[in-house]
């Protein structure tokens, strides 16, 4: 069966994805009071948390720091909370994957749409945040802002992120039923990789920096060559615009950031496309190498 068909396949059982989702969503909380409530509670604290810490306790001189944070933070919340559920979706499934057909391909892909649901939940209290911000400049510090014309890409980001997520996801699940040491694995790459995408720096202190001599160019570039990267820059682009600020927390050097892409010391738009390609081939890729293993699940576990 070509993977058109096995696509089609799986969309005859679309009601069966809602379901799983749904059913996803019911055992995360189950035998929890507020059930999907500590969906929008944990975004809400971890927010409290990041500006108490970037505001108050190690504030820097870049206007609206804790807002760049957190639209960083929440995409890669949804990253991370995706790939690592995706890590055994198959496995803690087999019950029900030796009892009734369907296509194996759900099980990853009604995890992925969960963690979607999620982080609309955090894109909500995202949005109130920043419009609490936007008032508070208008009121007290009298700058009258409004959000970037590229918020309306924000849609086209969106579907990017989870294209990416869902074609690790696949790839991680068919995985992990042979070699169950990918989870653990996975966790590790992932801890790793918090520091290696720009959360709580900027892309543009890798470029401006001297501490990497002739490499700087190099490095920055290579940093643009992650799909994630291109990810978080462009949540804060769409939804923060540009800003300056100081090269770390005790420079004097005043830089751009987050210039976003097009602009001047900005990010080409080039990146921007070849990581949404790079989205669309990981999912496409996952897809493939997960349909051509999904068949020996049983066998193995």
């Amino acid at each position: 069966m070509s993977l058109i068909e096995e696509a089609r396949e799986a969309w005859r059982y679309r009601e069966l994805l809602k379901n799983l989702v749904d059913r996803e969503l019911q055992v995360r909380y189950k035998n929890s009071v507020l059930g999907v409530v500590w969906s929008l509670a944990n975004p809400i604290v971890r927010a409290a948390i990041l500006w108490a810490v970037f505001s108050l306790i190690v504030p820097l001189k870049i206007d609206n720091y804790s807002a760049y944070v957190l639209a960083a933070f929440f995409p890669w919340t949804f990253f991370l909370t995706g790939v690592l559920d995706a890590g055994d979706s198959v496995s803690r499934q087999m019950s029900l994957v030796r009892k009734v057909y369907f296509p194996r391909e759900l099980l990853p892909l009604a995890t992925t749409i969960a963690n979607l649901r999620h982080f609309f939940l955090s894109l909500g209290v995202l949005a109130i945040y920043l419009i609490v911000q936007y008032n508070y400049n208008w009121w007290i510090k009298g700058h009258h802002e409004l959000p970037p014309s590229e918020i309306f890409l924000l849609p086209l980001l969106i579907v990017m992120e989870t294209l990416l997520i869902g074609g690790i996801a696949f790839f991680l699940s068919a995985m992990n039923v042979f070699f169950e040491d990918v989870k653990f694995l996975t966790a590790v790459v992932l801890d790793l990789l918090f520091y290696g995408v720009p959360i709580i720096y900027f892309i543009e202190q890798v470029q401006f920096t001297d501490r990497l001599g002739a490499l700087g160019p190099l490095v920055y570039h290579i940093f643009l060559l992650n799909p994630m990267t291109i990810v978080l820059v462009g949540y804060r682009t769409f939804l923060l615009g540009p800003s300056t600020g100081p090269l770390g927390p005790d420079s004097h050097t005043i830089i751009p950031v987050n210039v976003g892409f097009g602009t001047a010391n900005g990010i080409p738009w080039v990146y921007f496309f070849l990581a949404f390609a790079v989205s669309v081939a990981a999912f496409a890729g996952g897809y493939a190498f997960f349909n051509s293993r999904k068949w020996r699940f049983v066998e193995q576990m």
